[in-house]
């Protein structure tokens, strides 16, 4: 179907979407016997605001959902009319949502010309990668031919360049987000939910660290989704095929409301998903080893493969095309999807004790998705050994960049917890933290047969994550006499324990025998994965994304009601007390027009106090992955 056909369907599509929210007031669900029927239609638009005179749509999100919900079990009749064994109740459960953003259509101008590396890519290390792509350009060396210098357009860097294939892909997705049945089992205090859902454990909010049994997709609007009622991360976890079992042990000893809960995925776990620029939400940079400008198959010893690159600005030139056993950056590991590669676990036991603390411990065994602001390794590289070598080199002549795709299997155990104070604060203290053992960190003390550009070896390394944080319903009557505010705050936390401090930038800069010279004297030196070197930035300008032992964010938000609950204000900020004092300030206003339709409009801004003279490397989201990325949204929900 072509590219104007699509158009056309879109925009009867989306007249229709407008219609619907003119007509009567609807029914909240549809109802036939046991069998509920319910769903919303919405619209989410961004307009990304860099600077006072700039104003850009970068998103127009068109999102159609439709749930179902079948109570087809009741008192161990199936309809009511077959006995089944075992099975005191059952209810199915189905959710399908649909997208289009229509800016994968019409493509406007969303260009962010500058990336999370600075301004390092020109022969004087002063322009950003736009100006460089678009007035350096690049060479490329084409076998048998003379070499010939090509320079990037607008277009070629922009949304346009990605082909109308990949916008078709990214503008649209159909997708069934939730297929389950509850189980609930005769004479057993067992319940069994089976099929495709989300898992969600622990006490924070937007940060994850117990929340980790299904992992996220970054791709649409990275992790900038305010909680319901607007919004929430339930719409930007990646469900998956998974059992859930919950064992009602009710009084253990001393703590009542004591259960057992356990998850399995059988095979069916991907990592966290990350879209690149051009996209406009993602990581910061262009695909570090695709994108045509400097990315790392074009370089070193991959301008020896028997793969010559098609068409594009670099056609006609020898390349790499794949990583080491066709594993992909940020998507497929050497895995198989089936239970005996690729399964993920994860058990919890709750309780409360007599003085009202409620508390759960947790332990996983799964593959790590690095969702959660850790800045780890997502690659790993082949180490510098003379066996390594000589593999290195059949790998690069069929065109294997030799370094693959990691995200292994990790240990992890953690606690959470709340308590309600009535007597003293009237507020709700919680606590969340985890130990997570082997971590994959880059370490330029250990050398990698890629040379150029150069990638570290990696070093599995523990660390230990927390949060504390309060809730408080709070009367500020000089600002609503009627409804209180509810006030929560939030302190993160990573640590690394044992972690040597090191110039990461001058020990990259050492050769590889002075680097292992090094590591025998020193030991370790991690580096971040946001700003390795590519085959245009030097290493001079590279490995500034320091592993630090210690980072930290604090949050602090704030709701409350007015006319009857009609309209509900947000307003918050989170701010990175590590990395510059990057911090990110936001407002956002529900209104309820009525039963079926609500209406949202709000603001996120991303400062950076000292200023981006110096790039901002950290991986929370906040000034530094995110910076120049302010916004103003405007979502409407049509409920039905």
């Amino acid at each position: 179907m072509t590219r104007f056909r699509w158009r056309s369907i879109v925009v009867v599509a989306m007249a229709g979407v407008g219609l619907c929210g003119t007509g009567q007031r609807a029914q909240a669900t549809l109802r036939f016997g046991d069998l509920q029927v319910s769903g919303n239609l919405q619209s989410q638009n961004l307009i990304r605001h860099p600077d006072a005179s700039t104003y850009q749509l970068v998103q127009n999100r068109n999102v159609a959902r439709l749930r179902l919900e079948y109570n087809w079990l009741k008192g161990g009749k199936l309809i009511d009319k077959y006995d089944i064994p075992f099975v005191e109740r059952s209810q199915l459960t189905v959710l399908w949502r649909g997208i289009y953003d229509s800016i994968y259509t019409f493509t406007p101008d969303v260009s962010q010309k500058r990336d999370i590396h600075g301004n390092v890519y020109g022969l004087n290390a002063d322009k950003n990668v736009f100006e460089a792509a678009t007035q350096e350009g690049i060479t490329v060396e084409r076998p048998g031919k003379p070499p010939v210098r090509r320079r990037f357009t607008r277009n070629l860097l922009g949304l346009e360049g990605l082909g109308d294939d990949a916008l078709d892909a990214y503008a649209f997705e159909n997708s069934l987000r939730e297929a389950y049945i509850d189980l609930k089992l005769r004479g057993v205090p067992l319940t069994i939910r089976a099929g495709r859902q989300q898992i969600v454990w622990g006490e924070t909010d937007n940060f994850r660290m117990l929340d980790r049994a299904s992992s996220m997709d970054y791709s649409w609007h990275f992790q900038q989704e305010i909680p319901p009622p607007a919004w929430g991360w339930d719409e930007i976890r990646r469900p998956a095929w998974m059992f859930k079992f919950l064992y009602d042990l009710s009084q253990v000893g001393p703590l009542s409301q004591s259960f057992l809960e356990w998850f399995w995925n059988p095979g069916d776990w991907y990592p966290t998903k990350h879209a690149f620029l051009p996209r406009p939400w993602g990581l910061a940079f262009y695909d570090p080893l695709r994108n045509p400008y400097d990315g790392a198959f074009y370089f070193g010893q991959c301008t020896i493969s028997d793969y010559t690159v098609p068409n594009g600005p670099r056609r006609g030139q020898r390349a790499c095309n794949r990583l080491i056993k066709n594993t992909k950056l940020f998507g497929q590991g050497d895995w198989h999807r089936n239970p005996k590669d690729n399964s993920q676990v994860g058990v919890r036991y709750h309780g409360i004790t007599p003085q009202g603390l409620q508390f759960t411990l947790n332990y996983f065994y799964q593959r790590f998705d690095g969702s959660d602001g850790t800045n780890y390794a997502p690659l790993s590289a082949l180490l510098d050994t003379p066996e390594n070598a000589r593999k290195r080199d059949r790998l690069y002549a069929r065109g294997i960049f030799p370094a693959e795709a990691i995200s292994p299997y990790v240990h992890t155990i953690g606690l959470s917890a709340n308590y309600s104070d009535e007597q003293y604060t009237q507020a709700v203290f919680r606590l969340e933290t985890v130990y997570d053992v082997g971590l994959p960190f880059f370490d330029v003390s250990k050398v990698s047969v890629v040379s150029t550009p150069a990638l570290p070896g990696v070093t599995k390394k523990n660390m230990w994550k927390g949060m504390i944080g309060f809730d408080r319903p709070t009367w500020i009557r000089p600002l609503n006499k009627k409804s209180t505010f509810f006030i929560s705050g939030q302190w993160f936390w990573h640590y690394m324990p044992n972690h040597p401090s090191c110039e990461a930038q001058t020990v990259a800069n050492l050769s590889a025998d002075q680097r292992k010279r090094y590591r025998q004297r020193k030991g370790e030196c991690l580096v971040g994965g946001l700003d390795l070197p590519s085959g245009l930035r030097g290493p001079e300008v590279s490995f500034r994304d320091k592993i630090r032992a210690w980072e930290s964010i604090v949050t602090l938000a704030s709701f409350a009601f007015y006319r009857g609950g009609s309209v509900i204000p947000t307003a918050g900020i989170a701010i990175d007390v590590v990395n510059s004092w990057g911090m990110e300030p936001f407002w956002a206003v529900d209104w309820v027009v009525r039963d079926d339709f609500v209406v949202n409009i709000g603001q996120r801004y991303f400062v950076t106090p000292k200023g981006t003279s110096t790039p901002i490397f950290e991986t929370w989201g906040l000034a530094g992955l995110n910076s120049r990325r302010s916004e103003t949204h405007l979502r409407l929900t049509y409920q039905f």
